[in-house]
């Protein structure tokens, strides 16, 4: 079973912020034995948001689905509307992740960094979520909860968009509580100084139809005039076997890995 991740917001797709977070996230759940199979980023629009999460859950492929961004205070932040639209659920407050905004925001009034009195509406609107989730997590480094909800087969959890508080999240309670490790993939490299990618199709086309559950790859490095072939999978006499085939073909080139 693979995952899908969703980025939320204006700007990721605008190009005035870059999307760590799902790279981020990706590397992450290879580290668990999770593959992803697809990464989108779409707008802070209602009916898209809706749209994308409905594509994930008709996806027999995809078990979890993670969304970041969109849940934030201001009218632009539509991400728990969005969901309790496309979930059929009404939004509630949540109360003990509203009381957690006001400590913090008291704080920071005490502080003399904000008016407290100016916050609340904003708070309200981060702690009205989505009705009966599955678990709420607490966020440690800002306001908006984390949330993840058990969806016909699905699982989604719905993250902040920043980046500390997306990692935070995700370290101290999203892994160990719903990711327990299947084992990260097998990785075995091979790169040869100025190989011809074209000539490695054969192989990896027999490759695709013998060993599927192998991931076979080809990645040239035009400044350095490398070649890069990787092959990844669960098991590591299967990954063995397809790179002792790229290994065969390379030498039937007149090639040495460096």
């Amino acid at each position: 079973m693979a995952s899908a991740i969703v980025a939320v917001g204006d700007e990721l797709v605008s190009g005035f912020i870059l999307d760590t977070n799902s790279h981020w996230l990706a590397q992450q759940l290879r580290r668990l034995g999770r593959p992803v199979k697809r990464i989108t980023a779409i707008r802070d629009r209602h009916d898209e948001i809706v749209e994308e999460l409905h594509r994930c859950f008709a996806d027999p492929e995809i078990e979890d689905v993670f969304t970041s961004g969109g849940l934030g205070p201001t009218p632009d932040d539509r991400t728990f509307e969005a969901i309790a639209a496309a979930l059929r659920r009404e939004l509630v407050v949540h109360e003990p992740a509203l009381q957690r905004a006001l400590r913090r925001t008291q704080l920071l009034d005490e502080l003399g960094l904000i008016d407290a009195s100016q916050a609340r509406e904003g708070n309200e609107r981060m702690a009205r979520i989505p009705a009966d989730p599955a678990f709420v997590f607490r966020n440690r480094k800002g306001m908006a909860p984390g949330l993840a909800y058990e969806v016909d087969g699905h699982r989604l959890f719905v993250l902040p968009g920043v980046p500390s508080e997306f990692k935070g999240i995700f370290l101290e309670e999203l892994e160990p509580g719903f990711l327990v490790g299947r084992g990260a993939p097998v990785v075995r490299e091979l790169r040869y100084r100025y190989a011809v990618e074209a000539r490695f199709y054969g192989v990896m086309r027999d490759l695709e139809h013998s060993h599927p559950d192998v991931s076979v790859g080809s990645y040239p490095n035009m400044d350095t005039r490398e070649l890069l072939l990787r092959a990844s999978g669960p098991d590591a006499g299967r990954v063995g076997e397809a790179i002792a085939r790229i290994r065969a073909r390379a030498a039937a080139l007149g090639l040495t890995p460096i």
